[in-house]
């Protein structure tokens, strides 16, 4: 999915960057160490384009800047969201698929790149 950088929140408490994407209609929210920004030759801005994709197996991963691991750990119907704890960091995603895609207990692996 090609999404829009909407915003970005450097965490006081730690080293780490949360991205606010959106495609228009969908939303994902992700919380992602700045070294691992740093080392994928990432520095997104507002308004800058990524492309994410989530998948419940790892596959290819060649193409992809970076690539986390974690697990559902809660969903929600109204807006539809699914939370997964990418190794004590948050995945929000605000999308109906994703909804009916991943239960509770399932791995989850995000994808990221810069648009290409």
């Amino acid at each position: 999915m090609l999404v829009r950088v909407e915003g970005l929140e450097k965490l006081s408490y730690a080293k780490v960057t949360r991205l606010r994407l959106s495609d228009g209609q969908r939303r994902v929210e992700v919380e992602i160490p700045d070294r691992v920004l740093a080392e994928a030759g990432l520095s997104p801005g507002e308004g800058d384009l990524l492309e994410v994709e989530t998948r419940k197996e790892l596959g290819d991963m060649k193409d992809w800047d970076i690539v986390m691991q974690g697990e559902v750990y809660l969903k929600k119907s109204s807006p539809p969201r699914v939370y997964a704890s990418l190794w004590g960091l948050q995945l929000i995603l605000e999308d109906p698929e994703a909804l009916e895609n991943f239960n509770i207990g399932d791995k989850l692996y995000l994808f990221l790149r810069a648009k290409r």
